[in-house]
């Protein structure tokens, strides 16, 4: 058990820099209320989303951190009266967080992946592969600028996303910011040593082979924004976070296997028209509850 501790701590030293924790678990359940289609009458869909994401870090030497974990997503997709769809991802996470100096830090992760609803056997069509260099550049011990790109290839194409961000903690450790930009943001503020209060910003671009229609795919894009109280068990190393958001310019579009982009950087997409062959449906609340284990570095 030391030796794990040791592991932890200059993970979380080496690789996150300003901030004085390492999040090693993360499972996240969240439900939606049944969604009318902006076309179609009497047909409504409930999202139900669940991921497990787990991360272990593997210490080399005082510069070098090697990175593993995986990533186990399931999306249902519960349509009235009486279907379902069922999507999954398993990302499997192989990377290195290598300190170039004291101020600048790079992780670097091959992330490939299974995407699809894994009916009728495996074949390439249910792969995908992908990757993420960020760099974190310290001004201070409470703020870090960062930088990076993400990279995948999707169904639809070549993806490409710039990553901007920076993390900051206020000098009384009560307010923190964790931004990187355009796929995520986090605020949240202290109302007592184990309770906070925040609001949080998810943009979310991927893609699932769907052998039940037609062998075909399916695009999922959504930006979720999110208000929660946190809640801190020190003891057990455990925050608890239920959420209550709204889905912005959400889509579940099915598109030909053939109707493919060019490639698509951030939210701009060039090549042809694509053509999805569904419906929307509308955008709606979400009702979330998020489940952390942290190790803290030190004590707040």
């Amino acid at each position: 058990m030391r030796f794990y501790l040791i592991i932890f701590i200059t993970f979380s030293a080496t690789w996150t820099n300003a901030q004085n924790y390492v999040d090693l678990v993360k499972i996240n359940y969240s439900t939606t209320p049944f969604n009318s289609y902006d076309s179609l009458k009497g047909i409504k869909t409930q999202l139900q989303e669940f991921s497990t994401d787990i991360t272990l870090p593997i210490v080399l030497d005082s510069t070098k951190t090697f990175l593993t974990g995986v990533l186990f997503e399931q999306i249902n997709l519960v349509n009235e009266p009486s279907s379902r769809n069922t999507f999954y991802t398993i990302n499997p996470k192989f990377g290195l967080n290598y300190k170039h100096s004291e101020k600048v830090t790079g992780t670097y992760v091959f992330l490939p992946k299974i995407a699809s609803d894994l009916q009728n056997g495996l074949s390439q069509k249910h792969f995908q592969f992908g990757g993420i260099a960020l760099y974190n550049i310290k001004k201070s011990e409470l703020f870090k600028y960062r930088l990076g790109i993400y990279f995948n290839q999707e169904l639809f194409g070549p993806f490409v996303v710039p990553l901007l961000g920076f993390y900051y903690q206020s000098k009384n450790k009560k307010l923190e910011a964790n931004f990187t930009l355009p796929i995520s943001a986090d605020l949240n503020y202290e109302l007592t040593k184990n309770i906070k209060k925040g609001a949080a910003f998810n943009a979310i671009v991927k893609s699932f082979y769907a052998s039940d229609f037609n062998n075909n795919y399916i695009t999922k894009t959504t930006n979720e924004l999110f208000a929660y109280v946190q809640f801190n068990f020190p003891s057990y190393r455990i925050l608890i976070e239920p959420q209550v958001g709204y889905s912005v310019a959400r889509s579940f579009r099915i598109y030909d296997a053939d109707d493919k982009l060019d490639f698509k950087l951030s939210a701009f997409a060039f090549g042809s028209k694509q053509q999805p062959l569904n419906y929307d449906f509308n955008d709606g609340l979400i009702f979330k509850i998020r489940l952390v284990y942290r190790f803290m570095l030190e004590n707040k």
